[in-house]
């Protein structure tokens, strides 16, 4: 974490301070759509549902450094469906995911917002692909920490984190700005950035052993985005991020070259849905 500017006086240290015994009550929706171009022509790819799903999130214990151990429980998980989506592959899709609703995870955070430790404890039949994409949410949802800065800070501060990030945005430098600061309530804006990276070239476009050709592949993406934090919960009471990625395939022979360009669009939103104090739930008990 590196701060380039230390915003307006008065500035003062941002720092979490979770509840004991409270729980956040989370919506997340997830959508992406894609878009290939091969040859100058650029059509659409092929229909990716979205995903809503509604989380819980209790504080179980806060240790004496203000790390807290939390538990999350996912209760709820559906499709967003486009339009004229053939029903058998909904009905597939949303069988796949009918394990999920009760599925549990623990993790810890500090108080500068830096997750660590999550890990599903996912069902033993649940299919390959959900189990895959499964374990790519559980690196989103670490990365719903706060990125908070080490030192106190004032409106106008930005800040920097190397290497954050997951997915698409694996190894992002990620700035931080803070717009807003009231009592508890932090607003940030996000941008995030990866470098053009090389990645390995299928088989199947590399060019035939002894023939002249070229195999490349890079990737690169970029986000921006804000949330709302409170500073006495765990994730953000509000957050919106917008992904572009992109990715350049250069491969084939000198008489039949394949160049093609993948452009994904994601966007992601969070909202709190309600936050239980624990005084509250203690008088709900009695």
């Amino acid at each position: 974490m590196h701060v380039l500017h230390r915003g307006q006086a008065p500035q003062q240290p941002l720092l979490l301070r979770p509840l004991f015994g409270g729980v956040q009550r989370i919506g997340l929706r997830s959508e992406t759509s894609t878009t290939l171009r091969d040859a100058g022509r650029s059509r659409p790819g092929a229909a990716l549902p979205g995903v809503q799903m509604v989380m819980a999130v209790e504080v179980l214990r806060v240790l004496p450094d203000g790390t807290a151990r939390y538990r999350f429980t996912l209760e709820e998980v559906d499709l967003l469906v486009a339009a004229r989506t053939p029903v058998r592959t909904v009905e597939a899709a949303r069988a796949q995911l009918s394990p999920l609703p009760g599925l549990k995870g623990e993790g810890q955070v500090d108080p500068h917002g830096r997750s660590s430790g999550f890990e599903w404890k996912l069902p033993a039949d649940l299919s390959a692909p959900v189990r895959g994409q499964m374990q790519q949410l559980a690196g989103l949802l670490k990365d719903l920490g706060t990125f908070l800065p080490t030192e106190p800070v004032g409106v106008g501060a930005r800040w920097e984190q190397k290497g954050a990030g997951s997915g698409a945005l694996t190894g992002a430098n990620t700035r931080v700005e803070l717009r807003s600061l009231e009592g508890l309530s932090v607003g940030l804006r996000l941008q995030m950035e990866t470098p053009r990276m090389p990645q390995p070239v299928p088989a199947a476009l590399r060019p035939p052993p002894g023939e002249k050709g070229e195999a490349s592949m890079h990737t690169e993406a970029k986000g921006h985005g804000g949330c709302l934090l409170s500073l006495d919960r765990l994730w953000p009471v509000r957050l919106e991020m917008d992904v572009e990625s992109h990715v350049a395939v250069r491969a084939g022979t000198q008489d039949a070259p394949r160049r093609f360009d993948g452009f994904t669009t994601s966007r992601l939103q969070v909202r709190e849905l309600s936050f239980t104090p624990p005084r509250l739930r203690a008088a709900r008990t009695v």
